[in-house]
């Protein structure tokens, strides 16, 4: 009967993991199971990060420097190399009002589809491009969607970045107002988290809008916007990765 009900539970196991294996691509896999990028910080300090990916682009960055800029809250912007090289003025604003940049590839491919030299090609094309714009030089890099590699990480780490994932996104399928965007951050905030926006690509009005909310409502749960830099400074034991997916 107990050899039975392990049998059981080993084949219960089993059919778990390949159903994740059938629906998960390996590089996300290895998002959620091993990756060296870093997604938070353990620490007792009421402390968080904003991180902005895909831009910069008009529509968006410009109303998110203003509201930045309003309640004093510095953030990371994660830019992609065509859209520094087509808004450089708005690129060079990012680094004059003091936040901090990282590189998200040159054109924003799934990594995961290159070859090796393909994505070491796009991450420092990406990186280089900054530093020609702005004169900034990238201390972190964020992979398309997260999905990363072995690879990346060596690619990253050879261009002496740091791999930076996160903790929760304000954008989800299942939150479709502004309001219901900032909640969802809000009621999942914790010390050290990583907060994911995006100023590009896709229509942000939703997140410009819920912006306003989310630091309003950050300020009266008395968390602290500090730069991605100062988060990470943090001396923590490990690093947790509680990744929330972009769905």
């Amino acid at each position: 009967m107990l050899f039975s009900g392990l049998k059981k539970i080993v084949l219960g196991s089993f059919i778990i993991v390949l159903f994740c294996l059938s629906i998960i691509s390996p590089a996300g896999l290895k998002v959620a199971l091993g990756s060296k990028a870093v997604y938070r910080k353990v620490t007792e300090d009421k402390i968080v990060a904003l991180t902005f990916d895909d831009g910069p682009d008009p529509r968006y960055t410009v109303p998110i420097l203003d509201t930045l800029k309003e309640f004093q809250a510095p953030a990371t912007f994660f830019m992609v190399g065509n859209n520094v090289i087509s808004y450089p003025e708005i690129a060079k604003r990012i680094v004059a009002e003091g936040h901090e940049v990282g590189d998200h590839t040159m054109t924003h491919p799934r990594l995961t589809d290159l070859t090796p030299e393909e994505a070491y090609v796009e991450i420092e094309r990406g990186y280089q491009t900054i530093i020609d714009v702005t004169g900034a030089v990238p201390e972190y890099f964020r992979s398309p969607k997260g999905l990363t590699t072995d690879y990346v990480e060596e690619a990253v780490s050879s261009l002496g970045m740091k791999e930076i994932l996160w903790t929760v996104t304000i954008e989800n399928r299942a939150a479709t107002t502004p309001e219901e965007m900032s909640n969802r951050v809000l009621n999942k905030i914790k010390p050290g988290y990583i907060i994911l926006l995006h100023d590009g690509r896709l229509d942000r009005t939703k997140t410009v809008q819920a912006l306003p909310l989310l630091l309003k409502g950050l300020r009266e749960q008395g968390y602290k916007v500090v730069p991605l830099s100062e988060l990470l400074q943090q001396e923590t034991p490990e690093e947790l990765a509680s990744y929330d997916p972009l769905t």
